[in-house]
């Protein structure tokens, strides 16, 4: 005959805290975030020879 495991003794659960955490008020003031750099603009090509204008 199989004899069953003893039953695993969880210990006691804790009671109910009397005093639950107030909630965290919004920040009025919300940190500001970091301004982001403005990409660099593409450097110029460098010009090319001019076309020579075609005979007419």
């Amino acid at each position: 005959m199989h004899t069953r495991a003893p039953a695993l003794r969880y210990p006691d659960p804790l009671p109910p805290d009397p005093f639950p955490p107030s909630p965290v008020p919004p920040d009025p003031h919300p940190p500001t975030p970091e301004p982001v750099p403005p990409p660099e603009p593409p450097a110029p090509e460098p010009p090319g020879p001019e076309p020579e204008p075609e005979p007419v």
